[in-house]
């Protein structure tokens, strides 16, 4: 691979992270971002238009365009590559075809049938009509092809033993936020509390759906301020990344929720965006179905089928 198709193909994967700031504080923490899927495909809400951007939003699109000019000037500099492009071109043709797009025996070669299929899929998309490979399109393709590849695992049921409620109790269940569903709630957490030790540990394992899926577990240890009948309320815990939050256990309804407030403070949290969430410990099969309907509405929306 030459440094350029090797530099487009970093650019790409790095698009995988693009909202940059709120995701990766939040997806670092071990919990799900809480945002909504948002696919290339996924309408927009009417309020973001009429809302004023916020500094992050501006900071965020501006790394967007930083990005697309680069990968733009990447994909000219590997033109001049024959081989090279070939290489980047069979790729293509390879997702138009998977997309439904009538491309094939797959030859590297960007001839009138590969054109008519990307203005095709250019014109599906929402992009420029051009017939050509561009980076907008080229990125368009490859995150169509992340969605049709993306790992929806089966999720945990919910649990709540309180059985020794006086002495110990553990919970397991799929933290997402109180307001909404996200497509990264792909984790599941036990939290066990022991009175005796004063603590309630928080252990999740979560998957990662990126260029190459990976699992990856969490522990947080949390002092507990507070244990009564009803309620295990925890004193403030600062060890996450730009971010203080709050575990508490109810018994009666049973019910875990976990309050996060991220901090904007000098240094590495500089840019991150003051807010608190809060989190609600789910059952596992219920996110498992509304992932599944997500990832089935944005298949339906990428592939081209004939009726």
């Amino acid at each position: 691979m030459s440094q350029h198709t090797g530099n487009l193909v970093g650019l790409m994967a790095l698009y995988v992270f693009v909202g940059i700031g709120t995701v990766l504080f939040s997806n670092g923490s071990g919990f799900a971002s809480g945002e909504e899927l948002n696919t290339p495909h996924s309408p927009k809400k009417s309020s973001e238009s009429s809302s004023a951007p916020s500094p992050q939003s501006a900071e965020t699109d501006a790394a967007k365009k930083s990005l697309d000019k680069k990968g733009q000037e990447e994909l000219e500099a590997l033109r001049k590559k024959p081989d090279e492009f070939r290489t980047l071109m069979t790729g293509v043709q390879i997702f138009l075809g998977r997309f439904g797009y009538g491309v094939g025996p797959y030859t590297g070669i960007l001839d009138q049938t590969t054109k008519q299929a990307l203005k095709a899929y250019q014109k599906h998309s929402g992009l420029s009509q051009t017939g050509d490979l561009d980076f907008p399109t080229l990125k368009h393709l490859t995150e169509d092809d992340r969605l049709l590849n993306r790992v929806v695992p089966f999720l945990p049921p919910q649990t709540f033993q309180d059985q020794e409620w006086g002495q110990w109790v553990e919970v397991q269940g799929s933290w997402m936020l109180k307001e909404g569903n996200t497509d990264e709630v792909l984790q599941t957490s036990r939290v066990t509390c022991m009175k005796e030790f004063k603590r309630c540990i928080d252990s999740t394992a979560f998957l990662v759906n990126a260029n190459v899926p990976q699992l990856k577990v969490h522990t947080h240890v949390y002092d507990i301020q507070e244990w009564d009948d009803a309620n295990i309320v925890s004193a403030p815990y600062d060890g996450e990344a730009c971010a203080v939050s709050i575990l508490r256990i109810s018994r009666n309804p049973p019910l875990v929720t976990r309050f996060l407030s991220l901090q904007n403070n000098p240094g590495p949290c500089a840019k991150v965006q003051a807010e608190d969430r809060q989190y609600v410990l789910e059952d596992g099969p219920k996110i498992y179905q509304i992932l599944r309907m997500q990832k089935a509405e944005a298949i339906q929306q990428i592939l081209q089928v004939t009726k």
